[in-house]
């Protein structure tokens, strides 16, 4: 069962198609495409029940056509577009228990989520998984509680093929409060260039629905994924943020690899050898969810519609992207080394000083 509190279309006779044309999807693009979520999850933010749904895309009439209701009592809904996601803001001074929504002569509803404050005034990571490997999550955590002092870690599960249990265990290893969540919706497909991530709705949906819902009263929260360290040498990535102009900051990553004769997934400890010059790859960042940020958007690699994003990016931080910590979801030619690359000592330092072993998956 999903930890969300989600409404699809299911018996409208309303569908979402994509927006990318034919020629630029891969072979299994409808497979893989969110036709079917309305909205992801409904939460109550203090002064308005927010529905965090998939881009609407063909959809879009008919929605900002419906009639929403909250308790039945009819509500006027604002709506606010962006690239992967929209918000229906719904004004409810108090949260109501159930909201609905009407197109035609179809109805739908489900419940309201309500904030939950177990993380206030904590040090958050926050992520998106499927099918990584526990030893890798307890890594992870492992390594941003040495380094940062990571005190939780909210972990939303898109399915694995082991049960919520074993990443909740995983995470408690290493040292961190965990709250993981499940949700089955599609991740979403792939499109060839430059459509590669157009239509991978569920990150951005994931990202401000839990944002909403237990992360306000956050003391800062740290976004990034299984595969990735951060590192900040002058300091803790969540103090940065919270001693930070406006409560946010971001920071490039560079890809690291097992030694060239390694082949195959490895873990976390393994990766000590780097490019020269390092291979870069996109910001990820760490906020303060109260802070002076607190009305944009979250995506994965920076705030939506942050005016000069690389303005926000601190000097001295960046994150190390494991090559083949992976699955192989996205390319079966990163799970091996890399030649040419040459061993790292502050990258091994870094390991070793946060207790990660140089052992296989």
């Amino acid at each position: 069962m999903d930890d969300f509190a989600t409404v699809t279309l299911a018996g409208s006779g309303l569908t979402r198609r994509p927006w990318v044309r034919e020629a630029k999807r891969e072979a299994d693009y409808l497979q893989r495409f969110d036709a079917a979520t309305l909205w992801l999850d409904a939460v109550w933010t203090g002064r308005e029940v927010r529905l965090i749904c998939p881009r609407l895309n063909n959809l879009r009439r008919a929605v900002t056509g419906a009639g929403f209701a909250l308790d039945g009592r009819p509500v006027r809904a604002r709506f606010r577009h962006y690239d992967r996601h929209c918000i229906v803001s719904l004004a409810a001074p108090a949260p109501g228990a159930r909201v609905s929504v009407r197109i035609g002569d179809w109805q739908a509803e489900g419940p309201v989520s309500l904030p939950d404050p177990r993380f206030d005034g904590k040090n958050v990571l926050l992520t998106l998984s499927k099918n990584n490997d526990p030893g890798w999550i307890e890594d992870w955590a492992r390594f941003h509680v040495h380094h940062h002092g990571a005190e939780a870690a909210v972990f939303v599960d898109n399915g694995s093929d082991y049960g919520p249990e074993v990443a909740e265990a995983a995470l408690r290893r290493g040292g961190v409060e965990p709250l993981v969540l499940v949700t089955r919706r599609p991740f979403g497909p792939r499109g060839k260039k430059p459509f590669a991530n157009a239509e991978l709705f569920l990150q951005f949906a994931v990202l401000n629905a839990v944002r909403w819902r237990y992360l306000q009263g956050a003391r800062a929260v740290l976004n990034c994924d299984v595969d990735e360290l951060v590192m900040s040498p002058g300091g803790s990535v969540f103090d940065r943020a919270v001693h930070s102009r406006f409560g946010y900051v971001a920071f490039p990553g560079r890809w690291v690899y097992p030694a060239p004769e390694v082949q195959g997934q490895t873990c976390h400890g393994a990766h000590d050898h780097v490019d020269v010059p390092p291979k870069r790859c996109p910001d990820k960042w760490c906020m303060v969810p109260s802070g002076p940020l607190r009305g944009y958007e979250w995506r994965q690699h920076m705030l939506e519609r942050l005016p000069l994003p690389k303005a926000f990016r601190q000097r001295g931080v960046w994150f190390y992207h494991c090559r083949a910590v992976t699955d192989g979801w996205k390319s079966p030619t990163r799970a091996r080394g890399a030649a040419g690359t040459v061993p790292d000592p502050d990258l091994r330092a870094a390991l070793e000083a946060a207790g990660l072993p140089m052992r296989s998956a």
